[in-house]
């Protein structure tokens, strides 16, 4: 594509976001790395949580519709002409969709809108992927076939982690239609998440996420109910809260329970968890959600704490075992307290796996490894190279 000569009269990439806060928290460093290209940034969001934070990006916003869980096929054409309504009067140069309903409607839009590079990026495989009850399998399917369409119009189709490329090009249509490329989950901005020795006086062990089953939060409290008697100085922190729009969400009424019981702290939802994260020793995240590679497990690694999470899509990437951390299979309570009472019997560890995951943060996940990656695969992020190395 061609640079224009005031790229703030028009876009020249659109994000279409699933929600304000992953465009300002996951895609913010993107965006920065395209608008230092000279690319004027927009982007069509479904809500204005973090609108503040996203404009403070310098990113030009309009709203949209978005039904997370809805299916209807009423209700997502309607939605499906409004996005191509809103992409044709935008007029963007490129669009780039992330998550389900943005790249399976996003994309398909924008094409029939006249943008003719387009780029997705699917950020883990989510509940879809993990459950195999028969409703489930068929959504499935519809979803990998629409994956396969989006892919087939587009000029990459990212993912952020192999698992999840695996799944979905087991499809012959997806395999032979899409571009697919792997890259290191969204990355960590290694000066955000400054390495900080770790406390264990005295250890503290920290979940952060949604209160999901698939999260791994009940398996979390068990093992801490499991240690806490032995080890009374140990601490318990669960930062997150529940996801009432999920069917798998926990209950408002466990959480109370477990307030009352008192084994795990839970300060609720957060928006700055740098100093849950520095005053901790051990992160735990036994999550099985099909992550891309969670967001939380970065953080943690660049801070330098060691890592016990699940052998699962996603997770399994941030943790060489016995070096940095430990994989702990699914649903599996006791095999988490035993990795957890490793680190109450030889504090030692915890410094030394924390050291070993921030050398990890630095060589694999930092994000801007990750966005030169990216950027390699956009057309339009070489677009004014050619004028710019002329003048």
């Amino acid at each position: 594509m061609s640079y224009r000569d005031d790229p703030s009269d028009e876009i020249d990439v659109l994000f279409i976001a699933a929600n304000t806060r992953s465009l300002a928290v996951n895609r913010g460093s993107l965006v920065r790395a395209l608008q230092d290209r000279g690319l004027s940034v927009g982007a069509l969001v479904p809500d204005d949580d973090f609108l503040q934070d996203v404009h403070e990006l310098g990113i030009t916003t309009w709203r949209y519709h978005l039904e997370r869980h809805s299916m209807g096929l009423r209700g997502e054409l309607s939605r499906f002409l409004h996005l191509r309504k809103l992409i044709r009067e935008i007029a963007p140069r490129a669009v780039f969709a992330y998550a389900v309903k943005p790249i399976i409607l996003g994309i398909p839009a924008a094409r029939l809108a006249g943008v003719r590079e387009t780029y997705c990026l699917a950020t883990g495989l989510g509940y879809l992927y993990g459950t195999h009850d028969r409703r489930t399998r068929i959504i499935r399917a519809l979803v990998t076939y629409c994956y396969a369409l989006a892919g087939g119009l587009s000029k990459a189709f990212f993912f952020q982690n192999p698992d999840d490329r695996a799944e979905l090009q087991q499809n012959l249509l997806f395999r032979h239609l899409a571009r697919s490329v792997v890259v290191n989950g969204s990355g960590v901005d290694l000066d955000d998440y400054p390495y900080a020795e770790a406390p264990t006086e005295p250890i503290t062990f920290l979940f952060m996420g949604r209160f999901l089953k698939e999260k791994g939060i009940d398996d979390f409290v068990e093992a801490a109910r499991r240690l806490s008697r032995r080890y009374p100085a140990a601490e318990f922190v669960a930062l997150g809260d529940a996801d009432g729009a999920l069917v798998n969400s926990i209950s408002t009424a466990q959480i109370e329970a477990w307030h009352e019981e008192g084994i795990v702290r839970l300060p609720g939802k957060v928006r700055d968890v740098h100093r849950y994260l520095k005053s901790a020793s051990v992160m735990v995240l036994p999550s099985y959600y099909r992550e891309g590679i969670p967001r939380s497990l970065l953080e943690a690694l660049s801070t330098g704490r060691p890592v016990i999470t699940c052998d699962s899509p996603g997770c399994r990437e941030t943790v060489q075992e016995g070096v940095n951390g430990w994989l702990v299979p699914p649903r599996d309570a006791e095999s988490i307290a035993a990795r957890m009472e490793t680190f109450l019997n030889d504090p030692g560890l915890v410094r030394e796996m924390g050291h070993n995951g921030r050398k990890m943060a630095e060589q694999k996940f930092s994000i801007h490894l990750v966005n030169q990656q990216m950027l390699c695969e956009m057309s339009i992020a070489h677009a004014l190279e050619p004028l710019q190395s002329s003048t």
